[in-house]
């Protein structure tokens, strides 16, 4: 379904072109609502805790509730709404009955702390916050730490004194009048208000249109062999894989499986047997989990059609290993940044490790360090220009300009390749490539060396600051169950294949777990400042 072409005079490639299926006008939330009025009898969600089944049709009935006791409080276009919630059985109909009034949902992490939270909720401004009543106390103390009069609404058990979601479940009454109520929007009308992840800083607000959404979720070229499908993904919707797993489940047509339990395998590998789960969305370290757990089977992953995984870099021998392990599916290495959406995808049942081919209506250029554009082969900066453009980051102009330049190229800040296929490559992020002695050092090329040890679960490189030599690289490594590897062994096994300013001088340090974002991600900030503390003990 991606495909790439190249311009050799530019030196600049293309994503096929898609004709457009959506009005600028037309809403995220009409267009929601359309395709959950068409197709009722479709079981849309099951929550795993419980089992709890709905359909499209019930789903479509509680938005639109949700909307009419919204609108009847006073909520309305250009107003904003912030979610930090897990994924329970009222999430979508909240969102969806933010979208339908054409109110733009800001979707936190269900994890910030009091000071994370403000931190957002001072750029966003929200009216109205749904939380879970487990992170009640902290949206509470940000809330009232801003001075701000936005009114809290929470999921689950009551809280005494606080609007519960079960109240704007009540019918209004006027739920078919607003269904005749149209809500216009263009192309610059925020629908949602993503955070970057924060895995290197403090998050902003990614200011996304309805247009990005509904191009990017509502064309059958994003998934492959979605009939009758059912996806699983664990990420809330703080993420852009949540997102996905919200939006693309909903225009397509499938079944989603939402839990608010954080990944664990043998959670994940028992709601892929009961539910018989065709597409699964995870990050690379929690398909390393799922590899080298003792319960995986030739026949746990049977019933995967596609398994996607994204994030961060998928190491090539994982890539290789869980295809054994998917009879009648196939993994996908997918690429691409809050900012922009999904930028690359292997093709289905790819034979070749990359990163893949361009989604539809992308550019992409590579730009080396002298600012000029590079030929297939050379390494550089990875760019893209898509065709609904990110509007910003919210309240944030200086970041914006940062990040996209006057010609409209929002610069990703990875550093990567297009191959002579049209094949993506990623390298490195630009932000964490250390340099030892002027040479520039990719952890992630140390990492793949280091992951290849058999008795190696994960592991995150990072640079010791040096004043002689700049940066130290340094590796933090998570051992498999019964692993007794050794720091000598795995600086001994980086120093016979990787050239000297890529050796381990900053030390190796064994944990137990690496610190993860709840998708899975690496938060290199937190393993860099482990370390620092971990080499500057050993050296007093």
């Amino acid at each position: 379904m991606f495909s790439t072409r190249y311009d050799s005079d530019q030196k600049i490639w293309s994503g096929r072109h898609l004709a457009p299926f959506h009005h600028e006008s037309v809403s995220l939330g009409r267009a929601i609502y359309y395709n959950l009025s068409f197709n009722r009898n479709v079981v849309g969600q099951i929550s795993a805790e419980t089992g709890l089944t709905v359909t499209n049709g019930e789903i479509c009935d509680q938005m639109l509730a949700i909307a009419s006791n919204l609108a009847v409080r006073g909520a309305k276009k250009g107003q904003v709404i912030a979610i930090v919630a897990k994924n329970g059985p009222n999430i979508a109909p909240a969102t969806f009955a933010a979208f339908f009034l054409g109110i733009a949902v800001n979707t936190l992490d269900p994890n910030y702390s009091v000071d994370e939270i403000s931190h957002m909720l001072r750029q966003t401004q929200p009216c109205i916050v749904l939380c879970d009543r487990e992170n009640y106390p902290n949206v509470q103390s940000a809330i009232q730490s801003m001075k701000s009069t936005a009114r809290i609404i929470n999921f689950g058990l009551r809280i005494e004194g606080v609007e519960n979601i079960e109240d704007y479940l009540v019918p209004t009454g006027k739920e078919e009048a607003l269904t005749r109520e149209i809500v216009d929007v263009n192309g610059s009308t925020c629908a949602v208000i993503l955070c970057s992840s924060g895995t290197t800083g403090m998050s902003k607000g990614v200011s996304l249109t309805h247009q990005h959404f509904l191009y990017m979720m509502s064309y059958p070229v994003f998934v492959d062999c979605y009939h009758n499908g059912i996806m699983l993904c664990f990420s809330s919707l703080y993420w852009l894989s949540g997102m996905a797993h919200l939006l693309l489940t909903t225009f397509l047509g499938m079944t989603r499986v939402i839990t608010t339990e954080t990944f664990n395998v043998d959670l994940c590998l028992d709601i892929i047997q009961k539910y018989q789960v065709t597409h699964l969305i995870t990050a690379p370290v929690q398909l390393a989990g799922i590899l080298s757990h003792k319960s995986l089977s030739p026949t746990s992953l049977a019933s995967i059609r596609e398994y996607m995984v994204g994030g961060s870099v998928v190491p090539k021998d994982n890539w290789l290993k869980i295809q054994a392990y998917m009879p009648n599916g196939s993994i996908k290495i997918v690429y691409g940044m809050s900012e922009v959406g999904y930028a690359t995808c292997q093709e289905y049942r790819s034979t070749k490790y990359s990163t893949g081919k361009l989604a539809p209506d992308l550019q992409l250029k590579i730009v080396g360090d002298d600012g000029q554009n590079c030929p297939p082969g050379q390494t550089g900066e990875i760019c893209f220009k898509p065709r609904f453009k990110f509007i910003g980051y919210i309240g944030n102009p200086e970041a914006t300009n940062e990040i996209v330049d006057a010609d409209g190229w929002v610069h990703s800040g990875d550093i990567g390749m297009m191959d002579a296929d049209g094949d993506l490559q990623i390298v490195d992020r630009m932000k964490e490539i250390l340099k030892y002695s002027n040479h520039h050092v990719s952890p992630s090329e140390i990492e793949e060396i280091i992951f290849s040890h058999p008795e190696v679960e994960y592991v995150a490189v990072v640079g010791v600051p040096d004043a002689v030599f700049t940066d130290l690289p340094a590796a933090m490594v998570v051992r498999k169950e019964g692993g007794t590897v050794t720091e000598k062994e795995i600086s001994q096994l980086v120093a016979s294949q990787l050239s000297n300013p890529k050796h381990l001088r900053g030390g190796v340090y064994f944990v137990n777990k690496l610190p993860l974002t709840p998708s899975g991600k690496v938060i290199k900030r937190k393993v860099k400042e482990t370390v620092i503390e971990l080499y500057k003990a050993r050296h007093q």
